[in-house]
């Protein structure tokens, strides 16, 4: 095979390129192209790595040479019956963002929990706290609930140990066997977890998981992250049981559409931590990422089936 010529979909060339520079091997050539950039390219583009953006049937159809569209650790922006059809491979990144996804949890569930971002607000402004009683709980012997427990569901409840938290866990696609973990269902999770961490796949069984019921079974103390996939979570009815007070927070990462429209119900909530889709940007994570997207173009240059592709036994070499 030719050398490759890759496109990374970004607005943020030269912070790529610092990334990307270290990596890629001189003989392949690398384009840090914004989404209209590519769009013109796309016909001459081996290897497409899109970040955010929507791959879908019509952009497959343009890319006449396009051989791999490698995502991070989700691909429900890409048409993977349009890939199929075409025999590209869409592939995935392992488990280079788990710990980095798991601290920023964390991160927000203290933020949250501790009101960090009430005092810093009042701090700044000049003022002070007026009583003591400012109804922060501690984490040591509260319950968390991690909903899929694959790698980063498992960095979740190593920090949750740290903590002193008893680790309660639901995933019915894998057997948990961890001895201090409890395995429960859903609703049986979402009844005793003081603090809940959704970290599952966006599929049509998950697509909605959280809505008024499940958030009608959770205490009124309970503090909810979603840093997976933001259709998971029903957004109308997360912002009406955070209007109520119904439970006492959120600390979402994730939206069902990105960026988060400006007139988002969410955004005027003072019982919610909101970050822009961070949670795997850590140095660390993006330093793994870019290595495999390396690697994973590499092993296509040399006619080999890249790793992590979830589309495989689709793709006829």
């Amino acid at each position: 095979m030719s050398a490759l010529r890759v496109s990374f979909v970004t607005n943020a060339k030269e912070d790529t390129k610092v990334y990307t520079d270290k990596v890629f091997p001189k003989g392949m050539e690398v384009l840090l192209q914004t989404e209209e950039e590519m769009l013109k390219d796309i016909a001459n583009i081996d290897v497409l790595i899109p970040g955010h953006i929507n791959v879908g049937a019509d952009l497959i159809g343009q890319g006449k040479r396009l051989k791999l569209i490698h995502c991070g650790t989700g691909y429900n922006n890409v048409d993977m019956d349009a890939a199929n059809k075409r025999g590209i491979y869409v592939a995935v990144t392992p488990n280079v963002a788990a710990q980095s996804v798991a601290e920023l949890v964390f991160a927000s569930f203290l933020t949250l929990a501790k009101k960090i971002h009430m005092f810093d607000a009042t701090m700044k402004k000049g003022g002070w706290k007026s009583t003591d009683f400012i109804d922060a709980p501690e984490l040591k012997g509260k319950n968390l609930g991690v909903v899929g427990y694959g790698n980063i569901g498992k960095a979740a409840a190593r920090i949750g140990r740290g903590f002193g938290m008893s680790i309660i866990a639901h995933d019915p696609g894998i057997q948990i066997t961890d001895s201090d973990v409890k395995s429960a269902s859903l609703d049986e999770l979402l009844k005793e977890s003081d603090f809940i961490t959704l970290h599952v796949l966006l599929t049509p069984q998950t697509k909605g998981l959280i809505g008024k019921p499940q958030l009608d079974m959770m205490k009124k103390t309970a503090i909810l992250a979603n840093a997976c996939r933001g259709p998971v979570v029903q957004e109308a009815a997360l912002v009406e049981a955070l209007k109520a007070r119904q439970i006492r927070g959120a600390c979402i990462d994730v939206f069902e559409k990105e960026p988060l429209a400006k007139e988002s119900g969410l955004r005027g909530l003072d019982n919610i931590i909101l970050t822009p889709h961070i949670g795997y940007c850590s140095n660390e994570a993006l330093a793994g990422r870019y290595q495999f997207f390396a690697e994973n173009c590499q092993i296509l240059a040399a006619g080999q089936t890249p790793k992590m592709a979830v589309n495989a036994d689709k793709v006829t070499k």
